[in-house]
């Protein structure tokens, strides 16, 4: 196992997605996209929304969200937000054209829990890629991407007492609680690709401090934001260092 970093390096929040009807076609065994001419998904722009207030409607047995990246992009995860814990299987497809034959990435037999659900997959490219639903489904957030592994770390771990002291002007001393205690780690990366310096430098172009994403630390998902954008240090020909603070959100 390793370490990770999950975030939408490939702008799906950019993209609306295009509500589709899937057709399981038993002569060849793929599924076959059509235009859903009934429009049976509805609010399909809340997935992108970069919100996860609030959910598509209507999304059942066969219907499927397909979203156009407008060239190839090559993808090995999807990141699902639910509202509440769904039992149905979903699957990821990809296909050379909004409509037509699909070729099957992902099936997901494992139930979703409430809040984001991460799944890596072998990687695939394409320009259009496509969730779809065995059953009732009601995604407030979906998003694709390539898994950012840290290799190689150092990391620091800061996590703050739940309470403070203070005192007033008569040097009477109350302690006060703190609700929550958030951690800030600190990851020193001493060899960063090319590649994934890329991946980087959109996490800070696209998220800076404003957005949320998530922090796997080998045994726990984690909510966080960068606390600064980091600098890269060439250490040799296309390899870099850098070091990495986020800091935990109590909240997705």
């Amino acid at each position: 196992m390793a370490h990770k970093l999950y975030f939408d390096n490939k702008k799906t929040h950019t993209l609306t997605a295009d509500d589709k009807a899937s057709t399981f076609d038993s002569g060849s065994a793929l599924f076959v996209l059509a235009d859903d001419g009934s429009d049976y998904i509805t609010n399909e722009a809340r997935v992108t929304d970069r919100s996860i207030a609030t959910a598509v409607s209507n999304m059942g047995a066969n219907d499927a969200l397909l979203f156009d990246f407008g060239e190839s992009k090559t993808i090995d995860f999807i990141a699902v937000y639910v509202a509440s814990d769904t039992s149905t299987n979903i699957q990821v497809l990809t296909s050379a054209a909004t409509t037509g034959n699909t070729t099957s990435t992902s099936l997901i037999t494992t139930d979703l829990t409430t809040g984001w659900n991460f799944f890596e997959f072998t990687a695939a490219s394409s320009r259009y890629w496509t969730l779809r639903a065995s059953g009732s489904f009601a995604p407030t957030e979906v998003y694709f991407g390539e898994v950012y592994n840290i290799g190689s770390l150092d990391i620091k771990i800061t996590k703050p007492f739940n309470s403070f002291v203070a005192s007033s002007y008569d040097n009477t001393e109350y302690s006060n609680k703190i609700d929550t205690e958030l951690r800030t780690w600190e990851i020193n990366i001493p060899l960063v690709t090319d590649s994934d310096k890329s991946l980087l430098e959109l996490l800070i172009s696209d998220y800076a401090n404003l957005h949320k994403f998530v922090y796997y630390d080998e045994s726990s998902y984690h909510n966080v934001r960068l606390i600064k954008a980091p600098s890269f240090n060439q250490v040799a020909t296309n390899t870099f260092s850098t070091s990495l603070i986020l800091k935990e959100e109590s909240s997705a």
